[in-house]
């Protein structure tokens, strides 16, 4: 269905996450620092990113601002998936660029609902040129 870029530090996570997407028929590529995601971002192309705020490298903030100023990257959306849970992060998030947010933990059922909706919207914006 859709290729998904995953990236956390976290190997548990990471293979949870993966196991879960491509039961859902989802092509699942995942990293495990800020600088591997935007080098899979531009040899992979996903259709969406989720996205850690802190990892080794690059922080979650510092990979969504690189990804948005890259035109060959800027519209995919991109899922906050964090355990930084203050109001503020999540503002910080969709000031920056951010499709959606999620809080760890979390459900993987409640995170492939989450990419079937921003998969709908971004199949509807494309159908209407936006």
């Amino acid at each position: 269905m859709a290729k998904i870029l995953f990236a956390d530090d976290d190997a548990l996570l990471g293979d949870l996450v993966f196991h879960k997407l491509e039961s859902c028929g989802h092509q699942v590529t995942v990293v495990d620092n800020g600088y591997s995601v935007l080098s899979a971002a531009l040899r992979v192309f996903p259709e969406i990113v989720i996205l850690d705020n802190l990892m080794p490298g690059l922080t979650g903030p510092e990979v969504m601002h690189n990804l948005k100023r890259d035109p060959r990257t800027a519209e995919i959306p991109v899922l906050v998936l964090t355990s930084q849970i203050g109001k503020n992060d999540m503002i910080d998030a969709y000031r920056s660029g951010a499709a959606d947010f999620m809080e760890k933990p979390f459900s993987p059922h409640d995170l492939a609902n989450r990419i079937s909706s921003l998969l709908g919207a971004q199949q509807f914006l494309q159908q209407a040129g936006l």
